[in-house]
């Protein structure tokens, strides 16, 4: 369970995790050593998974959304595929979806001629996959990494 205290840290670090345990701690109403224990503690909950900078898009080049279908779904070609993914630095997410799309990929690329090069070597030359379409993002409308955090009536 999250008290309101830790939830309301938890969206000011989803924003902005740079800002100083003070600062948080004057936003929610607690001092820096309390904000600093109960940071500690969800991390340590695994709440908080990881510190990280998120770097612009176009930095590395293309964006692609990719759908993998699978032809005949086994346990094993479904273990190899994504350990496969966990493993391609070109794959940023990847994701076990339900319905007639078996996963769906966020792919990075320099440009369209690696992106075709890895979509053989690492999808076509893959015999449990039946398809893939690929989606090439032109922009991005919005973006964030902050998880919805329902808010706490007031008494």
């Amino acid at each position: 369970m999250l008290d309101p205290l830790d939830k309301s840290i938890l969206r000011i670090v989803q924003e902005n995790n740079q800002q100083t345990h003070a600062q948080i701690g004057a936003t929610v109403g607690l001092s820096a050593s309390s904000v600093r224990r109960r940071l500690k503690a969800l991390r340590a909950r695994g709440i908080i998974e990881a510190d990280v900078s998120i770097l612009a898009p176009d930095t590395t080049g293309i964006q692609a959304i990719v759908m993998v279908t699978f032809g005949d779904e086994s346990v094993e070609a479904d273990d190899a595929f994504r350990a496969q993914m966990r493993a391609a630095p070109e794959v940023s997410q990847c994701y076990a979806v339900s319905g007639d799309i078996d996963f769906v990929l966020v792919v990075h690329a320099p440009d369209l001629p690696s992106y075709e090069a890895w979509t053989k070597r690492v999808l076509m030359s893959n015999p449990a996959i039946r398809r893939s379409d690929t989606h090439v993002v032109w922009s991005r409308v919005t973006f964030s990494t902050a998880l919805p955090l329902e808010e706490q009536p007031s008494s």
